[in-house]
């Protein structure tokens, strides 16, 4: 479950001040490790953090280890969800999964065809194919090349869009509008945050 950290000051301001520094490398390394997605302070005071995919026994853990709540400084309310639907490129698994991304970049002379056509494409993935999660199609600021980056559940779901005509009809008509194009296929490795 994803899970929505409220977190409500209990002190005045300038006690919250003089602890921020501990709390910063405190989320600074559960979003490093994949456990904390979002964080940052809201407009009417307090904070909100959003977990990635977590049970509820880590988000217990993960809240008892805030330097903030072992000094008293915030009180925690957290709503759980599951993520059904996810932007491409988030990744909501805390610990390295089967799950992959799909970078496809290409070359080309004209971006908004190329877009338009590689578009017909994965909305045909989008309607049919199992373990698709979502894609974000890119074009360059100068217009000379665009990129997919694509989710999917695993590799094997993946590749069986290769054994669909009508998609392969589609993306030989992308392919067409192009002047070259690869993929690749990724998982995560590491991840680095902001040092704020």
């Amino acid at each position: 479950m994803i899970h929505v950290l409220t977190l409500t000051y209990l002190v005045p301001r300038d006690t919250v001040t003089a602890h921020m520094a501990e709390h910063k490398t405190w989320l600074r390394e559960h979003a490093d490790q994949g456990r904390i997605l979002l964080n940052g302070p809201r407009p009417e005071g307090g904070a909100i953090i959003v977990t990635a995919d977590l049970d509820e026994a880590t988000v217990r853990e993960l809240i008892e280890s805030d330097p903030w709540t072992r000094l008293g400084v915030v009180s925690y309310d957290t709503v759980a969800f599951e993520a059904r639907g996810v932007s491409p490129g988030v990744v909501t698994a805390a610990e390295p999964d089967e799950s992959v991304l799909l970078i496809n970049v290409a070359t080309t002379d004209d971006a908004a065809a190329s877009v338009d056509a590689l578009a017909s494409a994965v909305e045909h993935v989008a309607a049919t194919a199992d373990g698709f999660r979502g894609s974000r199609l890119l074009t360059s600021v100068d217009g000379d090349a665009m990129v997919n980056l694509a989710a999917w559940t695993d590799e094997k779901r993946f590749n069986a869009i290769f054994d669909d005509p009508e998609f392969m009809r589609r993306y030989e008509a992308f392919a067409e509008t192009t002047t070259g194009a690869k993929y690749r296929l990724y998982r995560t490795s590491r991840v680095i945050t902001p040092d704020r």
